[in-house]
């Protein structure tokens, strides 16, 4: 029993663990699935022009209309569907997670999966039931419908593709799961624009599909905490009851509007990333005692022959910093390493060489 005032904590929180990145010393950063292009300076600009005819003394404008309708029109939204922006994707999974669990109540989570969700639902008092990928990485939509029917729960989320496996749920099996559950299924596009096809055209026929996306990946602006919901109306509406007022600044709502602007200036830094995720997953795959997860995002996970962590901190000597997975379910033995430029590409498969022919 704990006594004083960390006994007014609930039990939930005290026992987690918080979501934490160590970020020590490095060269090369390919340890959080960023960019590694930075925003055009074209962009920048326009983005402080934009900033210098608003307010920042006053409150942002609740509801973020014309950012809201610029997304729709970007998007080409029909009239059922709604956009609810947020502080970033991972904040909007909060919202949705807050608005359908309580305490007691269930959701369905295959893994390994972003901790993130777990976290959260673990905070509302709710139940996860987690459900092992196949040994490929691949997802089982099958059991994932049989789970979520047996515990009668209220939500499933699905990374599409999955962090930090890289593999996404067939198109196929996402509608044998909105077919044949009311549970809320949401589905996280981080990486979307790296995998070639969306659930996007899905939305107007599925009332209880959510679709999550964020700004930090391909439109490279982590730095500005900018995400997005999409859904039926009637559901927003509902989940937007959640979120506290003025939940994003002038800067980052006038950033999403100068970024959906220039839009197309980030497409070829896009196929960049997709090119040299291929020579890269190629380059692993040369590597004896590696081998890597075919990817989708732009990200590749990769098991070892060697001990995980004493490649890690190899990596690290070198000024090379990766992710250390190998404590998620299925991956004991792996790493992930972001897809960085050409150049920091070829630096990090020279280390990772040179490393493994010294074991």
């Amino acid at each position: 029993m704990v006594d004083g005032a960390l006994g007014q904590i609930r039990p939930e929180v005290r026992t987690l663990t918080g979501y934490h990145v160590a970020v020590p010393p490095h060269t090369i950063k390919l340890n959080q699935n960023e960019s590694a292009m930075e925003l055009p300076e074209a962009i920048k600009e326009a983005i402080l022009e934009r900033l210098r005819g608003v307010s920042w003394s006053r409150y942002p404008r609740q509801g973020a209309g014309e950012l809201h309708a610029a997304l729709r029109d970007a998007l080409n939204l029909p009239p059922q569907i709604e956009v609810l922006t947020g502080n970033g994707s991972n904040e909007l999974i909060q919202a949705l997670l807050i608005a359908a669990l309580e305490a007691g109540g269930n959701m369905v989570l295959p893994v390994p999966t972003f901790l993130l969700y777990r976290q959260i639902a673990t905070i509302l008092g709710a139940t996860v039931i987690e459900i092992p990928l196949k040994a490929d990485m691949t997802y089982d939509a099958e059991r994932i419908l049989e789970s979520v029917e047996r515990a009668k729960a209220k939500v499933v989320v699905l990374a599409r593709p999955n962090n930090p496996t890289g593999t996404a749920v067939t198109l196929e099996g996402l509608e044998l799961l909105l077919e044949n559950t009311e549970a809320l299924v949401a589905v996280d596009e981080a990486y979307h624009e790296f995998a070639g096809d969306t659930v996007l055209p899905m939305l107007p026929e599925y009332e209880n599909l959510v679709l999550l996306r964020t700004f930090s990946k391909a439109l490279r602006s982590a730095g500005l905490r900018i995400g997005y919901l999409v859904a039926h109306r009637s559901l927003v509406e509902e989940i937007s009851k959640v979120l506290l007022p003025f939940n994003m600044s002038v800067v980052s709502r006038e950033a999403a509007l100068s970024i959906l602007e220039h839009r197309a200036l980030l497409q070829p830094g896009i196929q960049e990333t997709i090119a040299q995720r291929a020579w890269l997953f190629q380059a692993l795959e040369r590597i004896d005692g590696i081998t890597p997860f075919p990817s989708q995002a732009n990200f590749i996970c990769f098991r070892t022959a060697n001990s995980p962590r004493s490649l890690f901190d190899g990596l690290l000597q070198r000024g090379i910093l990766v992710r250390d997975v190998s404590g998620y379910p299925l991956l004991s033995g792996c790493l992930r390493v972001s897809v960085g430029n050409s150049e920091e590409n070829r630096a990090f498969v020279t280390a990772l060489q040179m490393i493994m022919e010294d074991r």
